[in-house]
This record gives C-alpha cells, sequence and structure tokens, in this order.
C-alpha cells in the first residue's frame, strides 16, 4: 500500500516518461520487503531448536540432581579439633617420673614444681623483656634454661614449646618468638593449676594421716 500511495501521483501525471522511474522504485521495495521477510523467518526457525534442547538440557540437570542423594555429615569431629582436644588432655608433667625422682611424697613434689614454676615464670619475663627490645639470642638463652629445667623434670608440653622457642631464636624469627613466649606463658599456667591441685590433694592426705594418728 505504501508503494501504491507513492507511484499513485506519479500514475496520475500524464507523462509517461515519469512513471518508469516510479514502476522501478516499487519493484525494488516490494523486493527488498520479501528478502527482508525471509530473513526473519529464518532466524526465526534457526533459533527453534537451540531453544528447545537448551529446555531439554534444563530438565536433565534438574533431574540428575534430584537424583543425587545428599552427601553424608561427617560425624566424627575434625581432624585438628581432635588434635587439639588431644593436646588438652596431656597432663603437664609424668607423675612416674617425679616419683622416681622425688618419691612418692606428693608435698615435696608439690614444692619442687611450684618453685619451677616461679623461676619460669621469671625466665618467661626476661623472655618478654629482651623480646620489645628485639634481641633473639637473650630470648633463645632463657629459652634453652626453660627446656633443660622442662626435659629434666618431665614436663612434656613445656618442653615442647620450649624447644620451638630455642629454634625459632635460632633462626631470628621474632614473630614466632612471640607467638611461642604466649603458648609458654599458658601452658606455664596450666602446670601452676595442676601444682595447686597437687599440693592440695597432698595436703588433704597429709591431713586425714594426721588425724589417724591421733590416740
Amino acid at each position: 500500500m505504501n508503494t501504491f500511495f507513492l507511484t499513485y501521483p506519479f500514475i496520475r501525471c500524464e507523462d509517461i516518461s515519469l512513471m518508469r522511474p516510479a514502476l522501478a522504485m516499487a519493484g525494488l521495495a516490494l523486493v527488498l520487503a520479501a528478502l527482508l521477510w525471509r530473513r526473519i523467518r529464518w532466524r526465526q526457525a534457526s533459533r527453534g531448536p537451540d531453544t528447545t534442547q537448551a529446555h531439554v538440557d534444563l530438565h536433565q540437570v534438574l533431574q540428575t540432581r534430584k537424583a543425587t542423594p545428599p552427601a553424608k555429615v561427617a560425624e566424627s569431629p575434625a581432624p585438628q579439633q581432635e588434635q587439639e582436644r588431644q593436646e588438652r588432655d596431656v597432663p603437664p608433667f609424668e607423675q612416674a617420673r617425679l616419683d622416681a625422682m622425688f618419691g612418692h611424697d606428693r608435698r615435696l613434689q608439690g614444692e619442687i614444681l611450684a618453685l619451677f614454676v616461679s623461676e619460669t615464670r621469671d625466665r618467661l619475663a626476661g623472655i618478654a623483656h629482651a623480646l620489645r627490645c628485639e634481641r633473639a639470642a637473650p630470648a633463645r638463652i632463657l629459652a634453652q634454661e626453660i627446656l633443660d629445667g622442662s626435659h629434666a623434670m618431665g614436663l612434656m608440653p613445656l618442653q615442647a614449646l620450649a624447644r620451638q622457642a630455642v629454634h625459632a631464636g635460632f633462626s631470628n624469627d621474632i614473630a614466632a618468638q612471640h607467638r611461642l613466649h604466649a603458648d609458654l606463658l599458658m601452658a606455664l599456667d596450666a602446670l601452676s593449676q595442676a601444682v595447686t591441685a597437687l599440693q592440695t590433694s597432698a595436703a588433704e592426705t597429709n591431713d586425714s594421716s594426721d588425724m589417724g594418728s591421733l590416740p
């Protein structure tokens, strides 16, 4: 219709020479419209199978997810948590070694361990001062003294941390020494609590024996 309206003024003209360009333009417009229509239909036809295939793939994925059973939740604790729990369960000292060294006198054992705790706390204070001054060598020497004492008395957790502190001192690793100093303080607090419990138990045992010896 648009082509007709374009060519209609020329058709009304009496000069036939003006009609030929108008007819040529109308024919060209019709050809272009036909080509455009075929191109649109071809694109629609080419998109049809891809869309269908996409729907099929999505359906298969959903079916696969439904068929896959959910993974079972691990009932056992994580290895790291299990290791931390085992480390907490390790006693701060070996009672058998203390009995072999000082006999079965719990009171004497408590006094010696309390003296060791006091000396170790002073050494840790010296390590803290050396680390504040960024002097790795004095901190390493004090850590070596803690290592020797804890090894002689069978204080395994404190011994392991002191050995790591000595190695960090040889490596001049100030950051590791700071971290191990904090760990040594915590281990010493645990040892102090165990020593207090040992002394309390020894005192109760002595009181019971004294009460039994009364006439």
